[in-house]
């Protein structure tokens, strides 16, 4: 497996707290899972120093999504106190549509695309 595209350093940094043991290695494992759908969608990009920094941001924002909400817990109530997240909200490793177009203009993808149609028996 490729080594992940952001450092545990990166993502706590953005998470603003140290992690304990545990947590640490939860994002680690968020970090690794986070690349890989990365590269999934956009190329290889082998290493996270050569990768583009709108790569690297895209899987920091997964990986945190990840370690802020484990679970992918939508909504929480205690007492008087409730918390919903909207439907369309991102949660887990997932990547929203939006990671996925801005991973796809960062390969190269997207753009104007070419179909053979077939009628009557012959391409146009």
């Amino acid at each position: 497996m490729a080594a992940p595209l952001a450092s545990i350093e990166q993502l706590t940094a953005r998470l603003g707290y140290r992690l304990d043991e545990a947590e640490r290695v939860m994002a680690e494992a968020a970090l690794a899972d986070a690349s890989a759908l990365v590269r999934a969608y956009g190329l290889p990009w082998p290493r996270a120093d050569t990768a583009p920094a709108v790569v690297v941001s895209v899987v920091l924002a997964v990986a945190e999504r990840r370690v802020r909400n484990p679970e992918g817990y939508r909504a929480e109530s205690q007492g008087g106190y409730q918390y919903q997240l909207p439907a369309s909200a991102p949660t887990g490793v997932g990547l929203t549509d939006a990671e996925i177009r801005l991973l796809r203009a960062e390969a190269g993808g997207g753009g104007v695309y070419s179909v053979p149609i077939e009628r009557l028996g012959g391409t146009l």
